[in-house]
């Protein structure tokens, strides 16, 4: 019988036998352990593939006698939790075996995971803020143009902070229902004459009709339509406190439907393993449940808040209208506002609130379920924009990274395809975009810039810089350069094999013009950070100065370290500015190229 076997050191963690449908086993492991695989009494018919979670190892089989033996490695470096490794058949894609690795994260891992996840936070500010105006964050009145009236906020930290706000508001709004504003109001109704009562020459026209004067209609007790002067509470200052609770309950339902999403998330994650397996059992009790406990205490208090925001809006009998943060402002110096005391404490703390929240960028909670391999490479995309500001370019459009959900109020969230425009001064436009996918040429036409001829299956590289020039309108822009980055969080050692992977990259063309235009193609890795073309020939200084022809294609290795902020933030700002430097030399190679041809 052919076993699929995983080790470490001399000790066995795990033997599967492969062609039996049973319960899929699990073994306890440090993120940093040696481990190596075996497939003991192989087929020779089958090319055997081994998987972590989805990214197959890179490390080939060596044969020895009748079994296939993949050397231990640190293969579940940047893995967290329960890591599913599986061996396939790479002919037909078929699993033969599958086990659950629960991986306990080293510090190390912990604390990048930590840094990345912020550094992601500040910078997706620092883009939002060049994408939107001053004037409309009301930056003019504070004393730093960066980081004034914006607030990265994941759900569960603001339903947090509105819980607070609520707990002192509220208390409020019960002082002001005791004796609400109101405004005397002429109402029509149909009612009966009043003895005593004016009626209007109309009324007395209906009566006189029906063959009725005022008394005998007083005495019959007749209905007539009349007006009715009564007090009224949909008053300017009752609909804005109403206006204002809305805002609230419309934010912490925002932010009760991410932690939902994540509890439900992670339940069914949860019952997707099963527990029969009791090392799996004590490892999701350990590691899974307190989190869903604690979502579901956020889930149970959100719920606890909208009830009582949606009884209070209820109470002041006041129809619901949206109003935007100027519209509040402009609207809290009416003189009842200033006068009375219960709605004037009303004011400052709705004034209060909306001041510390002019611009909030949504983080969601579910980062924390990534992989550290996908926030290694969402944090790199990141990095690559904020090295583009500190080159002197500025944001001036996005797509799919910044999604609009609310006036003054973004979402953050990296999907597949996401762009990110950036301005030189010297006309070019830079587009960085998140995970592209590169298509064939008949399929990519008139709906992309770049296609690949190499593969029936569409490419999808980390990281694509694609650098645009004017042409004859300034409004028409053309594909000039591009370079891929591909981020992998790996160890020195591994580096070079990756690149060699990513080669392939050079091969992405213009559709425009048909021509290789990927000039440059590097790998990204968790080290230390440092700027590696491949080629020793290739000069590159800190300045972005290169020392390369300008028709070179150029591959290498850049390290980018989550750890080390301060040497990587100038690696990688060298490496843009090389980028646009090689952009432009090749740009007036081709020129001249041309010329000399006319």
């Amino acid at each position: 019988m052919t076993h699929f076997v995983i080790f470490s050191g001399r000790s066995t963690l795990l033997e599967v036998p492969l062609g039996k449908s049973q319960a899929v086993p699990s073994f306890e492991v440090r993120e940093t352990a040696r481990i190596g695989f075996e497939v003991d009494g192989y087929d020779e018919r089958v090319t055997y593939q081994i998987s972590i979670g989805d990214i197959p190892i890179a490390e080939e089989p060596q044969e020895r006698r009748s079994r296939l033996e993949w050397p231990a490695s640190t293969c579940l470096d940047g893995a967290s939790g329960v890591t599913p490794i599986s061996l396939r058949d790479a002919a037909t894609g078929d699993v033969l075996a599958r086990s659950l690795a629960l991986v306990e994260p080293s510090k190390l891992s912990a604390t990048a995971y930590d840094a990345m996840f912020a550094d992601m936070r500040r910078i997706s500010v620092e883009l939002l803020l060049d994408l939107i105006s001053k004037s409309r964050l009301a930056l003019a009145q504070r004393p730093s143009s960066r980081g004034g009236g914006v607030q990265p906020l994941r759900a569960r930290l603001e339903l947090s902070q509105i819980r607070q706000f609520w707990n002192r508001f509220s208390p409020i709004l019960a002082d002001i229902l005791e004796d609400p504003h109101t405004e005397l109001r002429q109402r029509r109704s149909i009612r009966r004459p009043r003895p005593g009562e004016r009626l209007m020459p109309d009324v007395l026209r209906r009566l006189a009709q029906r063959g009725l004067g005022a008394r005998e209609a007083v005495r019959t007790g007749a209905l007539v339509e009349l007006s009715t002067t009564m007090p009224d509470r949909n008053t300017r200052e009752n609909s804005v406190i109403v206006a204002f609770m809305d805002l609230l309950w419309r934010r912490v339902d925002r932010s009760l439907k991410r932690a939902r999403a994540e509890r439900d998330m992670r339940l069914a994650r949860k019952r997707s393993f099963g527990l029969d397996d009791a090392a799996l059992a004590r490892f999701i009790q350990l590691r899974e449940e307190p989190k869903i406990a604690r979502l579901q205490e956020i889930v149970d208090a959100g719920e606890g808040i909208v009830t009582e925001i949606r009884r209070a809006m209820r109470s002041f009998a006041v129809p619901v209208a949206r109003m935007g943060r100027q519209d509040f402002l402009g609207s809290f110096n009416s003189p009842y506002f200033r006068s009375h005391p219960h709605y004037a404490r009303a004011v400052r703390l709705m004034h209060g609130f909306l001041d510390t929240t002019a611009v909030v960028v949504e983080q969601g909670d579910a980062e924390g379920a990534k992989s550290i391999e996908t926030i290694f490479e969402q944090w790199v995309f990141f990095q690559i924009s904020a090295a583009f500001q500190a080159a002197g370019l500025n944001c001036i459009s996005h797509n799919s990274i910044f999604e609009p959900i609310a006036r003054d109020r973004f979402s953050v969230d990296l999907d597949r395809n996401a762009a990110i425009d950036f301005a030189a001064t010297d006309g070019r436009i830079v587009r960085l975009r998140y995970e592209p996918t590169i298509l064939r040429l008949q399929a990519a036409q008139g709906i992309d810039s770049i296609y690949q001829e190499q593969s029936s299956s569409a490419w999808t590289p980390d990281i694509v810089v694609e650098v645009l020039v004017p042409g004859r309108d300034p409004r028409d822009y053309r594909l000039s350069y591009a370079a891929v980055i591909d981020a992998k969080y790996t160890t020195a050692g591994n580096v070079w094999d990756r690149l060699e992977k990513i080669e392939k990259y050079r091969e992405i063309r213009s559709v425009d013009t048909g021509n290789q235009i990927a000039r440059q193609v590097w790998v990204a890795a968790s080290i230390d950070a440092s700027l590696q073309p491949r080629d020793k020939a290739v000069a590159w200084s800190t300045g972005g100065e290169v020392g390369a022809d300008p028709g070179d294609v150029i591959l290498g290795v850049v390290g980018a370290d989550p750890a080390d902020p301060d040497r990587t933030g100038p690696t990688l700002r060298a490496l843009v500015l090389g980028i646009l430097n090689h952009a432009e030399a090749y740009a007036l190679s081709n020129r001249s190229t041309v010329a000399q041809g006319a």
